[in-house]
């Protein structure tokens, strides 16, 4: 009886290709110019359907509200989207609201290079429970201050802190509550208002 010698079991694995990871450069080139409906998770273009009215209503009453505030306060600036922020070299997103003080206007070129102090999203129906968790992880690790998620649908915000790395839910307001934030100190807004 003879014994065959068998082939080492690396020698038989095929390697897979690997995708590969799309960049800002990519990104930039393959959508549309001026075009908000498109962000940049972990190296894959993600389509993002355009928002509702309920949605804009609520941007441009916190762009209001909030906006006066920061110039009153000379406290840096607001920005809305569309307008790319650029995390990492694969992570391109564009929040509703971003907010970024005087010390770090530097982030702000054609793009905004780096974590805003205060991002707000308004969740709308194309937004997956996949995306929002990618974009808090993504937010935490590059150091966003403060992180607020907006429900229309609901009347609703979420608020998070950034403590020891991590974004941290803070609490639920409600209609009968008042909008305060960490970062913007002084700043406040009833809910109702918000919405309305």
């Amino acid at each position: 009886m003879s014994a065959t010698i068998a082939e080492p079991r690396s020698k038989m694995i095929k390697r897979l290709p690997q995708p590969k990871l799309l960049t800002y450069d990519d990104y930039a080139r393959l959508t549309p110019p001026d075009s908000g409906n498109y962000e940049l998770h972990n190296g894959k273009i993600i389509f993002i359907p355009s928002p509702l009215s309920p949605h804009q209503i609520i941007s441009m009453n916190l762009s209001v509200e909030m906006g006066g505030f920061i110039r009153q306060h000379k406290l840096g600036k607001l920005l809305a989207a569309p307008m790319d922020v650029r995390f990492t070299p694969n992570d391109v997103v564009q929040p509703d609201l971003l907010f970024v003080p005087n010390q770090r206007l530097d982030i702000i070129k054609r793009i905004v290079e780096g974590a805003p102090d205060l991002i707000i999203e308004i969740k709308s129906d194309g937004n997956t429970a996949t995306d929002m968790s990618y974009k808090k992880y993504l937010y935490e690790t590059s150091g966003v201050k403060e992180y607020w998620i907006i429900y229309p649908n609901k009347k609703t915000i979420s608020i998070y802190a950034l403590m020891e790395d991590e974004l941290r839910f803070q609490r639920t307001l409600t209609l009968s509550d008042t909008l305060k934030s960490i970062v913007l100190l002084g700043f406040e807004m009833p809910v109702t208002a918000v919405f309305e």
